[in-house]
């Protein structure tokens, strides 16, 4: 089990900080959440530290606001800035012993909080509060509100460099403490505008309260046990009359003087079907074992019991290989269901790892040109190639256009959003989800009813008199696209780079620009926001075309104006969501079609939209910064167990505070704790230098990079002039130390050295040498001590003289 919340490293090691309370507590508002999660911790160490915390959230999640309190006695609050500045910001802090918060996005779906300087006994409280819209269950007038717990683990590396983008990352899935020691508060308090009939949970024991204050569309839930974790996602279903009409609301946002529109429905219609093509793509990964893949069989027998007479139909299980069960689809016939499902009951979770590029490429590449074609990919998403698969997607929905649709569903307690979701999105197709206990029938036989319709398309809102395609009131901006590769071999001379016009801002923006397929029984859910001066229409204009003609839909704008910036967060939080996709108005309008679209206009963009509704996304942070007087930032500064480590950056080495725990290992090495945590070791050997120079905690770069710390150098044999080579190691900081009467380089064959404060060296005491030596080598493995220790003489002190060199400065390694 797997518990989320602050870690710290040292040696290769994490340690929790423990946790002594979790709350939870969410708003639902008819169809969109706010939520709070508070968790406080306590360094109950000797010494300061730094530490992380990673947690989950959906992938259209708007993180909003962010805070931290300090013993109970001081608040800060986040703001939010371009993360390279943010994380600058950060280490600088740390530097000057400041107590230090940020916040950024690892992926879409996970995000990271850094805290540095927790002094001993002090108890924090992170706040983070977060909005989403709810999904529309599989019945009708339900919405769906989820608290992701977990992190699934992902397969494969991310591939991420934080060193590219500046920001303080750690890749890649983190164990945590498995101790739990605290009791979980969840309250979720509902307010819909009309009367709530039901309210249940597919996943935990809950109490539920109605008519809160005699009001029948007012409710309170908690659980209705005492729990320590939430072992897996907590999901909420709610039941409230007129969900599912169509709706209109306009906010008003007092600080940036906006108003904001948001239309949602859930579309109620019927249309022929047509004869299609149906590919099932099944995960058989490891990661499926148990309830996942129970629940992706039964889930596959369900969907083939349900086929038409006049389909085609194939099945391909994937993990670390991929097969399918037809070599091409075969026509629905008592032969092939028969297979089929005999195929459906016998699968299992043997195919390894999870790899779900090629088996959705050889989906494309073998479909049918002569019918339209729906996939359904069935996993719990734990991949990290979610931009790659994305990609695929794309490419396949624009080479077949309107002849190929990705439908996804979640399978499991503990599913990747971000996968499941991306994939529907870019195929022009919806995601639904379904937990190992949840039962799936409506889901699913609604999902294939529609992959087997043609879609309604050349969809059109009218928002207001002020169109989209008034191009006389557009900002242009003019951008220097990325400049192109030059080959080293081409005589060929390169044209002089020439900017391009953009069409960047507008007085309306709609989110997402490009308007989802319309679906029945789906909800659709799009925003608008009109800049100052620009007002609404009094009714809504959507229309559409469909295969068997046009529709169209009017819906009255609600007459009440709502103050404040919640909606105004989902509608940026979906703009940010376009730029990512590349889908936003500057990629897909007319004007710029044809344009090579540079990172640095979209990295512009999405920055200034985080900064304008505070919001944390792939470029900008929560800072947050607890300035402490002089006594405070000197005792920090000089808390034993904090050593300098470096963080790489795009052009220096910065240095930050880590932390050093104190252990009965110290003691077995003859090392004094002073010595440690003062950084003032004393040698009395060239090898008991090698060896007290990599005590320190390895430096949270390699972790940044590589979940496999880099090998120990072995101990040298006996050394001419006693030169040690340090590859692996070149970021490792050498306390500022000098030798007596001796003196000895340290070489690196990955990059440049600096200069080093140098350090006396005691006079050779024979017997701490030996007690020091007799010890295991770094890999855990017992040292050949007749061989290794064969050139001492245990009375001949010859061999200290021979390493006796002049006092010069260490070079200390850095890259």
């Amino acid at each position: 089990m797997q518990i989320y919340g602050l870690v710290y490293f040292v040696d290769y090691h994490l340690y929790s900080v423990p946790l002594q309370n979790v709350s939870v507590e969410a708003n639902i508002v008819d169809m969109i959440a706010e939520t709070t999660v508070c968790q406080t911790y306590k360094n109950i160490e000797l010494n300061s530290i730094e530490a992380i915390y990673k947690f989950p959230l959906h992938e259209a999640t708007a993180v909003c606001k962010f805070e931290a309190e300090i013993d109970g006695k001081r608040k800060i609050k986040g703001i939010v800035k371009e993360a390279k500045q943010a994380a600058k910001e950060y280490d600088e802090a740390i530097q000057q012993g400041q107590g230090t918060y940020l916040l950024e996005q690892h992926q879409p779906d996970i995000f990271q909080c850094s805290i540095g300087n927790i002094t001993s006994g002090q108890t924090v409280v992170i706040k983070i509060t977060y909005v989403t819209e709810l999904k529309h269950d599989a019945e009708t007038e339900k919405v769906r509100f989820v608290f992701p717990t977990s992190i699934a683990p992902r397969y494969g590396s991310s591939g991420y460099s934080p060193a590219n983008d500046g920001k303080k990352l750690i890749p890649d899935a983190i164990s945590y403490s498995s101790e739990a020691n605290y009791y979980l508060d969840i309250a979720v308090t509902c307010r819909m505008t009309s009367v709530i009939q039901s309210i249940e949970s597919p996943s935990h024991h809950i109490s539920t309260e109605l008519n809160i204050d005699d009001n029948p569309n007012v409710s309170k839930i908690t659980l209705a046990e005492q729990i320590t974790y939430l072992e897996k996602d907590f999901i909420l279903v709610v039941k409230s009359l007129g969900l599912d009409q169509p709706r209109a609301f306009v906010e008003y946002n007092p600080q940036t003087e906006t108003n904001c529109i948001m239309l949602t429905l859930v579309p109620k219609f019927a249309i022929n079907s047509i004869m299609t093509e149906l590919t099932f793509v099944i995960d058989r990964s490891g990661s499926m074992q148990d309830g996942p893949m129970k629940k992706a069989s039964e889930a596959l027998q369900l969907l083939l019991r349900s086929l038409p007479e006049d389909c085609f139909f194939n099945v391909i299980s994937f993990g670390s290989h991929f097969d399918s069960l037809f070599e091409k689809s075969q026509p629905y016939s008592e032969n092939s269901f028969s297979k089929a499902l005999k195929h459906a009951q016998e699968m299992t979770a043997n195919y390894g790892g999870t790899e779900i590029y090629n088996p959705m490429k050889w989906a494309f590449d073998n479909s049918r040109n002569d019918m339209p074609t729906s996939v359904f990919l069935l996993t719990d998403g734990c991949v990290n190639n979610v931009d790659q698969i994305v990609e695929l997607i794309k490419s396949c929905e624009e080479k077949k256009k309107d002849d190929v649709r990705f439908f996804s569903i979640g399978i499991g307690n503990s599913v990747s959003h971000n996968l499941v979701e991306s994939v529907s999105r870019a195929g022009k197709g919806f995601a639904q989800f379904v937990t190992n206990n949840e039962r799936m029938d409506k889901k699913i036989l609604g999902m294939l009813k529609i992959a087997i319709n043609l879609p309604i398309n050349d969809y059109n809102i009218t928002w207001t008199n002020f169109t989209v395609e008034d191009v006389s009131q557009m900002e242009t901006e003019s951008v220097d696209v990325d400049k192109p590769t030059i080959s080293l071999f081409s005589d060929n001379t390169t044209p002089p780079q020439v900017a391009q016009n953009f069409f960047t801002n507008i007085k309306i923006q709609q989110a997402p620009f490009l308007i989802p397929s319309i679906y029945p029984g789906v909800r659709f859910i799009v925003y608008c926001i009109l800049e100052k001066g620009i007002e609404a229409c009094k009714e809504i204009i959507l229309s559409a075309n469909s295969h068997d003609g046009p529709m169209k839909l009017l819906v009255p704008l609600d007459p009440v104006t709502l103050q404040g910036s919640k909606i105004h967060t989902l509608a940026a939080r979906k703009l940010i969501q376009d730029l990512d996709d590349g889908t936003s108005f500057i990629h897909k309008h007319p004007r710029n079609i044809g344009k090579p679209i540079p990172v640095s206009l979209i990295c512009e963009q999405i920055v200034k939209l985080g900064i304008t509704y505070t919001l944390v996304s792939k470029y900008t942070s929560f800072l947050a910064i607890d300035e402490r007087d002089n006594k405070v930032v000197a005792e920090t500064q000089n808390f034993p167990n904090q050593i300098i480590v470096p963080t790489r950056s795009d052009e220096h080495i910065d240095k930050k505070r880590r932390s050093i725990k104190t252990s009965s290992t110290l003691n077995s090495y003859n090392l004094d704790e002073s010595e440690v945590f003062n950084n003032n070791f004393s040698f009395e050997s060239e090898e008991e230098f090698i060896f007290k120079s990599y005590l320190a905690p390895i430096p949270l770069s390699f972790l940044r990079e590589s979940q496999t710390p880099p090998p120990m150098p072995a101990l040298p044999a006996k050394p001419a002039n006693f030169e040690v080579t340090c590859s692996a190691y070149s970021e490792s900081i050498i306390p500022d130390l000098s030798l007596a009467g001796s003196s000895f380089s340290i070489s690196s064959s990955e990059g440049p050295a600096i200069l080093a404060n140098s350090v006396k060296m005691k006079p050779p005491k024979i017997e701490t040498l030996y007690s020091f030596l007799n010890f295991q080598s770094f890999d855990g493995s017992f040292l050949p001590s007749d061989k290794f220790y064969s050139w001492f003489g245990k009375n001949d002190f010859k061999d200290f003289e021979i390493i006796r060199i002049k006092n010069e400065k260490v070079l200390c390694l850095a890259r």
